[in-house]
Formats: structure tokens, sequence, C-alpha cells
């Protein structure tokens, strides 16, 4: 106990000013290390935001390509024309464009007159009774589930998880708002 009071009080002072130095050493660290994961927090978020709009330019580019109707008539000539007449059958029948029987009957003189009679009703007739209608039917219902799979399968592999979004939004009953907050 050979030490003094002033001296004990010096080694305090020194002591607690080395504690002061190491507890400023201290929070810059932290204070640098806080700035760095703000900072990296910021870089992050940043790529996501692009990766996301790339992604999304990406699906639509992909989309206006698959979808570019003269570019599709350009490549596939004779396909274009077949969706066009089976559409146009589609349409036609959507539409009762085979049923003329409704607007006109026979004329005066009992000579008939419908505008299905002819040469339209003797294709109609013939389209009908070799199976082509039933062809056209089917081959217009499986474009349309190729188009429509072809989308899907493009904004699926744009957007992951599209495809079971989608299975939950055909088995939700209600508005396009009322399926996405059940979702």
């Amino acid at each position: 106990m050979g030490q003094s009071s002033d001296q004990i009080r010096e080694e305090i002072d020194a002591r607690r000013g080395d504690a002061a130095d190491k507890i400023d050493r201290l929070q810059d660290q932290v204070q640098a290390t806080a700035d760095d994961l703000r900072h990296q927090a910021r870089n992050t978020m940043e790529d996501a935001r692009e990766q996301v709009s790339d992604t999304v330019e990406d699906t639509i580019e992909t989309v206006k390509e698959n979808l570019d109707f003269r570019d599709q008539v350009e490549q596939r000539p004779l396909v274009s024309l077949g969706v066009a007449l089976i559409g146009g059958f589609v349409l036609g029948g959507m539409l009762g464009g085979s049923d003329s029987r409704s607007h006109h009957g026979p004329g005066p003189g009992g000579q008939d007159h419908r505008s299905g009679g002819g040469l339209g009703h003797t294709i109609e007739h013939a389209f009908k009774s070799s199976g082509l209608e039933e062809t056209f039917s089917n081959a217009a219902a499986a474009m349309m589930g190729s188009l429509t799979d072809q989308v899907t399968r493009t904004i699926d592999r744009n957007m992951p998880g599209f495809s079971q979004k989608m299975e939950q939004a055909k088995h939700t009953s209600g508005s396009v708002m009322e399926k996405t907050r059940q979702m």
C-alpha cells in the first residue's frame, strides 16, 4: 500500500481516459459497421429493383415477340390462314351466323329467299356433313389451349410461381380484387 491518494487518482484518471478512448474507438467501429450495413442494404435493394424491372421488361418483350401477329403471319402464312378460317367459323357460330332461317322465311309465292340459301348454304351443309366443322372446332380449341399454355409458360419462366397463383385463382370465386386479397 505504498501508493498515495494522488497516485491512485492519477491511475484512476489514466484508466478512465483509456476506457473513454476504447469507448470512442468502439463507437466509431459500430458507426462504421452500421454505415456499411446501410450501404449494403441500399445496394441490395437497388439490385433487386433492377432485377425485377429487367424481368418485367423481358417478360413483356417475350410476350410481344410471341404475339407479334405480323411476324407470325410472315413466318407461317398457311397456319395463319387456317387460324383466320377457324376463327371466322368460330365467330360465325358464336354470333349465330349459321341460323339464317330466324331472319328470313319464304318470300312471296312460297319461294325461299333466305340469306343462307344458295352457295353459302351448300358450303355450310358440306362443311358440316364432311366432318370439317368438328375438325375445325377441335383445331380451334387446340390452338387456343396451346396459345394459353405458351403464354403461361412464358410468364412463369420470367415470374416464378405464376402457375401456382393461376391455379389458386381458378379455384377462387369473386372479382379480380377479391381473388387478389385471398392470395
